[in-house]
């Protein structure tokens, strides 16, 4: 949020010198791709579960997605 003081600047531009990466940020609803654990999956199963990206956190770069096999919201 830019404001008088700040200019065309951000809070976070102001403190760090340079503008935030949101290289990662992706459009929700997109079909995200979420790797399996290596001891749950043998060597021709499928490494790779596809899923919807619904969310992201306000905290971290986490993000909440919904797996289409189980109809379960995964955080």
């Amino acid at each position: 949020m830019a404001t008088r003081v700040l200019g065309d600047k951000t809070p976070y531009e102001i403190l760090y010198g340079f503008k935030p990466s949101v290289d990662y940020l992706k459009v929700f609803g997109c079909p995200c791709y979420v790797l399996k654990v290596v001891v749950k999956r043998r060597k021709l199963d499928q490494k790779v579960d596809l899923r919807i990206l619904i969310r992201y956190s306000t905290k971290s770069k986490a993000c909440k997605i919904y797996d289409l096999k189980f109809n379960k919201v995964i955080a």
